[in-house]
């Protein structure tokens, strides 16, 4: 009986490694604050060479409409890694803060989890910044720096929703200045750091002579190791490589200070295209090209760090199409690249008009792998690989497409027409809401992004039906807790005062 029952198991897990064989390494690289119009071959008067993107654009599929969940960090990287947007989380706006516990829910399934169900090997390398469990002197967990036990295991985080590897330093321009290795500190941040203010960084405790300029060299060779590794395996990796650039801290590593010429944010974001490159690269000296979906898209839109006035006198336009930027409602905050190369399944130099989300990443990788996702997770994320394969297809993906500032403002988008439940950017950009309000601007915006996709003619009062259709829509996608077909499903705390919902406004 009991060879028999050996033989039952071993044959499952000889048919369990047969199909995780068939199944696609995956690599997802996610640069941190770059907009749409920070790659050449997307933006002709950039002014700064990104020869590698370019080559992904020209190799795969581009997206000209694609969103990130949030206009900044933290809530993207968790709808990328959920397929959920963020708002339905505890975080309502803004982003995880220093020493903050793990945002992503325990037990919701994630985009490393399902593919780990699979048979993947699965990492993280690079930025984290989802919150982690800090471990508490004396035992327990806390969120203040002095009761840290530095010496003690991290947990939650990255190792707690799915990865099998991470390394990273959490976020480049906060403290701790270290290094953490599957829940390992590199050592006890003793020293108070203090950086050159044109670093862009926060100051705090680290290890002594930590060196801003090294954080993105050694992400990235740990990235091309990983898949070095991986590939002389029988097993599918997934890489999920969160860049930590060209966020602040702007510290080129000395190979690119002065390459461009510009200044130290052009070294900066050539330095990111170079780091794409050494990715591509590897998978292509492994020969593992054909069978390998790499995607490349960014958490939001540029910040205003890159100082655009002087870029622009020198030659560089990083807001050649779109108005706003890093933390916006406006198209500047939330519209990014969105580039995929997969041999085989895509065409080389593939466009796609699709309104598509970051949060649709998780739905394209369970279609990619024949994973069926469970009513609840992904709630809000559509599959692109009919696209990925066909990109002539015109039906929407999405009814609508929502997307969230800083403050928590939301945005509809649906076909032409989008609208702003703020009056203001909803960021950081003029007008604030505040000084909108004192303008006596109205209190929200639409706009028709075909006709006006600088968002300067708001036709909130001309367009009553458009206003009612997009504040629904988002009314039921709230309600129900997810905006694909499925059974409802709960959102945090949405029985309490959410006051970015308009109708909790008396709107």
């Amino acid at each position: 009986m009991g060879s028999r029952v050996g033989a039952v198991l071993a044959a499952a897990m000889v048919s369990v490694a047969a199909q995780a064989a068939e199944k696609p390494n995956i690599i997802v690289i996610l640069a941190d604050d770059m907009g749409v119009d920070s790659v050449a071959e997307l933006n002709e008067k950039l002014g700064i060479k990104t020869p590698h993107l370019d080559k992904m654009v020209k190799g795969g599929i581009s997206f000209g409409d694609a969103h990130s969940g949030s206009a900044v960090c933290t809530p993207t990287r968790y709808g990328v890694l959920t397929g959920r947007y963020a708002w339905r989380s505890r975080l309502k706006s803004g982003i995880v803060g220093k020493w903050e516990r793990p945002l992503i829910e325990e037990g919701r399934l994630t985009l490393p989890g399902m593919l780990k169900e699979q048979g993947y090997d699965t990492a993280c390398i690079g930025k984290w910044h989802l919150g982690w469990n800090w471990p508490k002197k004396g035992g327990g967990y806390t969120q203040k720096q002095g009761e840290i036990d530095f010496t003690g295991t991290i947990e939650g985080g990255a190792m707690g929703c799915g990865f099998d590897y991470y390394f990273g330093d959490d976020v480049p321009n906060w403290p701790p200045f270290v290094w953490i290795e599957n829940g390992k500190m590199s050592g006890v941040p003793d020293t108070n750091l203090k950086f050159a203010a044109h670093y862009g960084s926060n100051n705090g405790i680290g290890l002594k002579g930590w060196k801003l300029e090294d954080v993105l060299p050694e992400i990235t060779r740990r990235s091309v190791k990983y898949i070095d590794e991986k590939a002389k395996t029988d097993d599918p990796f997934f890489l999920y490589f969160p860049m930590t650039s060209p966020h602040t801290p702007i510290a080129p590593s000395e190979q690119f200070k002065g390459k461009s010429g510009i200044s130290a944010y052009a070294d900066f974001l050539m330095e990111t295209d170079w780091c794409v490159g050494q990715v591509l690269e590897a998978v292509e000296r492994n020969g593992i090209s054909e069978n390998t979906l790499v995607i490349f898209t960014t958490d939001n839109g540029t910040s205003p760090k890159a100082k655009f006035e002087e870029l622009r006198e020198k030659g560089v336009e990083l807001q050649e199409h779109w108005r706003g930027y890093k933390a916006d409602a406006f198209e500047g905050g939330h519209r990014v690249p969105f580039i995929a190369v997969w041999p085989g399944v895509i065409k080389p130099g593939a466009k796609s008009e699709q309104t598509i989300s970051l949060v649709d990443i998780m739905a394209t990788c369970a279609d990619a792998t024949d994973y069926k996702l469970p009513e609840t997770a992904a709630e809000d994320s559509v599959s692109l690989l009919e696209v990925f394969k066909d990109p002539s297809v015109t039906k929407p993906l999405h009814e609508a497409v929502i997307c969230h500032s800083i403050t928590g403002q939301f945005v509809v988008r649906k076909g032409r027409w989008k609208i702003l439940f703020c009056p203001g950017s909803g960021g950081w950009s003029a007008p604030k809401d505040a000084q909108a309000k004192k303008q006596g601007l109205p209190d929200w915006q639409l706009y028709d992004l075909v006709k006006d996709p600088k968002e300067i003619n708001n036709l909130v009062n001309t367009n009553p039906e458009v206003v009612a259709e997009l504040k629904g829509i988002l009314k039921k996608y709230v309600e129900q807790g997810r905006s694909t077909p499925g059974a409802a499903q709960p959102n945090h705390n949405q029985q309490n005062w959410w006051p970015q919902l308009p109708w909790q406004k008396g709107e």
